[in-house]
């Protein structure tokens, strides 16, 4: 292998015919649940984390991760968390939610709920919400996802409701959604204790990387493409952590915001990775390192990739990266180190 040594409702009509946005746009206009324009959100001085509430106590202000503000006058009784990420988060610091997006089994649930969660009622896949079925739940505050409901979001906003839009793809975005919801919640105690034990998991990892210069790409397969991920996913934060080179590091991204970018074998050729990193958005882990294997086996410009002609090839399940593992950050990471240095960190298990 290369080592190098390292160097350095009127609205639910049109609602209902919209098609998913990987990224929306919003509206600027003030509108009801205290929904301030974006200009207003630019007088912010405090950090500039993914999500931030301002205030001790209801009623409280969130700034969300696309810089708009509600102010939430009262705890929320009827909380619909619409993607499992923000989901697990919420569970984790004793939030309920009145319904959810399709729980599907690459999903690692909070563990103690997981009956709970898996009985919710279910609005339709992440990425295709039924905004019907979110409405007959009434809830009174709601949580989206940024990208694949920022549309739906948007919409529900429009109507009248209280929503906020999270996205949180790396560690940094943990832990802000951690204190976020644990003001939202009364539970700053909590939240801080959660955030100091992620922190302490993570730092226990790096203390232990050894001083060498591994380089990596990181593909993301769907049943109908290949692309190459940025630093800006999961996996691309996970990898910077561990101080991986990710030789896409410095290519633009398909689109504005995007946490891809195309795949050009050309290039990974000419970078010679050390590792091959596989994330997928297929049914199942098995199933998805069938296809990418199909995927090597039919395209003959992969035999001229060393890392997967030797075997150097890591498929990290979809528990952990393909959507955040929120509560279980930390795990994601060792998952990596110890895919990558198993003589370290111990053997990483193979999910199904």
């Amino acid at each position: 292998m290369k080592i190098k040594r390292k160097m350095i409702s009127a609205f639910m009509a049109a609602a209902m015919i919209m098609s998913v946005s990987g990224c929306s746009s919003e509206s600027s206009n003030a509108g009801v649940g205290g929904l301030k324009n974006a200009d207003s959100v630019d007088k912010v001085t405090e950090d500039e984390a993914a999500i931030l509430v301002t205030g001790e106590d209801y009623p409280l202000t969130v700034r969300d991760y696309l810089k708009y503000e509600t102010t939430i006058e009262s705890k929320p009784e009827r909380v619909a968390v619409m993607s499992g990420t923000p989901l697990n988060i919420w569970y984790d610091l004793g939030g309920k939610s009145v319904c959810t997006s399709d729980v599907s089994s690459n999903i690692r649930l909070t563990e103690g709920y997981e009956d709970e969660i898996k009985a919710l009622p279910q609005i339709g896949p992440v990425y295709s919400i039924d905004m019907e079925s979110v409405i007959a739940e009434e809830p009174d505050f709601i949580i989206a996802q940024v990208g694949t409901q920022s549309t739906q979001g948007s919409k529900l906003r429009e109507m009248g409701y209280n929503v906020i839009k999270t996205n949180i793809r790396g560690f940094d975005d943990v832990v802000a959604t951690y204190r976020a919801f644990g003001k939202l919640l009364g539970q700053n105690e909590l939240a801080e204790q959660r955030i100091s034990e992620l922190e302490k998991g993570k730092k226990e990892i790096t203390d232990k990387l050894p001083d060498d210069d591994i380089s990596v790409v990181i593909l993301y397969v769907t049943s109908k493409s290949l692309a190459v991920k940025l630093d800006n996913s999961i996996a691309g934060n996970i990898a910077k952590i561990l101080e991986l080179d990710n030789i896409a590091s410095d290519l633009p991204p398909d689109t504005v915001g995007s946490e891809t970018t195309p795949l050009d074998i050309e290039y990974i050729v000419e970078n010679d990775p050390d590792y091959v990193l596989v994330t997928t958005m297929i049914s199942s882990n098995a199933e998805a390192r069938k296809t990418v294997e199909e995927q090597f086996a039919s395209n003959p410009a992969w035999n001229s990739v060393n890392a997967v002609n030797e075997g150097r090839v890591i498929y990290l399940p979809q528990q952990y990266y393909l959507y955040n593992a929120g509560p279980y950050y930390v795990d994601a990471i060792e998952y990596m180190a110890q895919s990558i240095y198993p003589e370290i960190y111990g053997e990483a298990e193979v999910f199904d």
